[in-house]
């Protein structure tokens, strides 16, 4: 009696389930889930998205924020809603290839995702409180070897996070003890590294975060890729340094995704209805001062596979090499 009683809960679960996707697919409401609280970089740039894609798919579109578990509760959400095109993903790959590669409670793969858009591949830039004493990369590595007593820290929006990767490589390549520091999102992390609580941290070099810096609270004092962002071209490279000038680390990006399972037009209708948002003036100029830099060139949906799953290939590879595979 029990066992059918539960079988019957399950079965009405579903059935309920189903009902609230097809209800919101039919009264024209999309959602686009951010992975983190209100005011990160994620969460500007959903904002600043939201109003082409309503444009452009003639639906209502809600950002809805839901952070936690290095983003991992937002791509849950969403691979439950099912596949009927009524719930969006403004993801990176923190959530959707490194989440499920070093936490052991995230269940799904990355291949249950599919990217229908990439915005923007900003350079990771070394963030640090405004009064650390050390102004480049040489500074920092030299003060962190000296501070055996008491390890600087470092932040990352959580375990298995981009952001933990590249802290994580930067510690082994330069020998250091350093202490890391997960939280729920970008925006109390950047509290606490703004507050002085925090010691450094890898973040993205964005417009939006450039204003942050301005206000003297933090600074940057290196950038990762291979040449000086004009955003902060006082910064040097990791090649410039002395100490570290072969580091690298993986990129970060940001884009839109969906389940897999979604049906194939309207994967297409998306696709588009993302890209013609993006050329909405209006929309790209938002963006691009979001970002800070131009966005990406525009891929085919075919381009888009053959570039997550390079990505997926790397970051699993980064993984492993920094030892952070969940057991």
């Amino acid at each position: 009696m029990i066992r059918r009683s539960m079988l019957l809960a399950l079965a009405l679960l579903s059935c309920l389930g189903q009902a609230q996707a097809e209800n919101s697919a039919s009264n024209g409401i999309v959602t686009l889930y951010v992975p983190y609280p209100a005011g990160g970089t994620s969460d500007v740039f959903a904002r600043a998205l939201a109003p082409g894609l309503a444009a452009q798919l003639q639906r209502t579109v809600v950002v809805e924020n839901l952070s936690g578990a290095s983003g991992s509760i937002a791509v849950s959400k969403v691979l439950s809603r099912g596949a009927t095109g009524d719930s969006l993903l403004l993801g990176s790959p923190t959530e959707a290839i490194l989440a499920p590669a070093t936490l052991k409670a995230v269940k799904y793969n990355p291949n249950e995702l599919r990217l229908v858009h990439v915005l923007s591949r900003p350079t990771l830039g070394v963030y640090v409180r405004a009064d650390l004493p050390a102004n480049n990369i040489d500074e920092l590595v030299a003060l962190a070897k000296a501070a055996k007593d008491k390890p600087l820290s470092y932040g990352s929006v959580g375990i298995g996070s981009v952001y933990h990767l590249a802290g994580d490589a930067f510690v082994q390549a330069a020998g250091l003890n350093l202490t890391h520091v997960p939280y729920r999102g970008g925006t109390p992390l950047l509290q606490d590294l703004m507050g002085g609580q925090l010691d450094m941290a890898f973040f993205p070099v964005d417009g939006n975060l450039i204003k942050m810096v301005s206000g003297g609270k933090m600074r940057i004092i290196g950038v990762t890729g291979p040449a000086r962002s004009p955003l902060v071209p006082g910064a040097g490279t990791f090649a410039e340094s002395k100490t570290l000038p072969r580091f690298s680390t993986v990129d970060v990006w940001g884009g839109v995704f969906v389940p897999k399972a979604t049906p194939e037009a309207m994967v297409q209708s998306l696709h588009r209805a993302a890209q013609e948002a993006v050329n909405r003036p209006e929309v790209r100029k938002s963006l691009e001062t979001a970002a800070g830099v131009p966005l990406m060139p525009p891929m085919t949906l075919e381009q888009l596979t053959a570039f997550y799953n390079n990505e997926i290939a790397q970051y699993q590879d980064a993984t492993r090499r920094a030892r952070l595979e969940a057991n």
